[in-house]
């Protein structure tokens, strides 16, 4: 589906200057013009539908799959009326009562003022449209640890695992600061270590202090070790089908958390990247900082 990178390909969409009552040759249509950047193809089975927000009500603007589109046609009066525009992501095959609401996977919305919808990260409907984010509210750390593999209390293949928080107590602390996702948000955060330019997952999570959705296969093959209650995964000899093949070594990765629509099939990283940060060489009692990557959430305008 991937609906997925918007995070490392971003196509900008050029603006036209077509006023709301440019009407159609039939009179009552009004172009909507799309100045975005950081939208990407979804795929086969996913497209992007816009929305007016016309009395708290959506009004669909009609379906794109290029990411490049300019324009939606729409009613000149609901354009008129509206206070907001919606974007969403949508299963190409819908039917019945699912075409006329928008799916829970929106990703964003922008109040028009005037004329003009500002696009920024501030709009991102996953939790983050209610957080005011600023570099102290989005940060984290992770470290390098195999703990799912010990025995008898000695580490080994340390460099093979990544885990978000901090090392030192037991069990290792939480660290990220990311917005919880409400299980009917229509988003999940996901982990990735980036090796050799390949994306590997992690696993998926909605809360960022809590043990992410992999959690139960996180264990070494023929052990008892559970990883610890926060996000992260150990990749050891391939056991969990994930292509490292001998064994991985992310020292040196580039360590990613994405914000990714669920459902999602795509195997790679969405365009929607918070949190990107660099692998030392050094395992734990050693942490490493994420970064904030904003930048990779779509900007523009949406003017009528």
């Amino acid at each position: 589906m991937k609906l997925k990178k918007l995070i490392f390909g971003v196509a900008t969409l050029g603006a036209l200057a077509v006023s709301c009552d440019s009407d159609d040759a039939a009179g009552n249509l009004s172009n909507l013009n799309l100045n975005v950047a950081g939208l990407e193809a979804l795929g086969s089975d996913f497209v992007y539908e816009g929305w007016l927000i016309v009395d708290s009500k959506p009004v669909s603007t009609g379906r794109f799959t290029d990411p490049e589109t300019k324009t939606q046609s729409v009613d000149s009066e609901m354009l008129e009326a509206a206070s907001a525009y919606v974007l969403t992501i949508e299963p190409e095959n819908e039917t019945g009562e699912a075409l006329a609401a928008p799916a829970p996977t929106k990703l964003f919305r922008a109040d028009f003022d005037g004329n003009t919808a500002a696009i920024s990260y501030k709009t991102i409907n996953p939790g983050f449209a209610d957080l005011e984010m600023t570099k102290s509210e989005i940060s984290g750390k992770f470290f390098l640890r195999t703990p799912t593999d010990d025995a008898d209390g000695v580490a080994k293949n340390d460099e093979a695992g990544v885990w978000f928080g901090t090392p030192g107590t037991m069990p290792p602390a939480s660290s990220l600061e990311l917005p919880v996702l409400a299980a009917d948000s229509g988003w999940k955060y996901e982990g990735w270590v980036v090796k050799n330019g390949v994306p590997y997952s992690t696993g998926t999570f909605s809360d960022p202090k809590a043990a992410d959705d992999n959690a139960m296969t996180s264990k070494f093959k023929g052990t008892v070790n559970d990883g610890p209650p926060i996000p992260g995964e150990d990749f050891i000899n391939n056991l969990m089908g994930t292509g490292f093949e001998g064994g991985a070594d992310l020292r040196g990765a580039t360590v990613v958390i994405s914000l990714e629509p669920s459902p999602d099939n795509d195997p790679k990283p969405f365009t929607l990247k918070p949190m990107v940060g660099t692998a030392g060489q050094k395992t734990a009692p050693e942490a490493y900082a994420f970064g904030e990557n904003l930048k990779s959430f779509p900007t523009g305008t949406i003017t009528r």
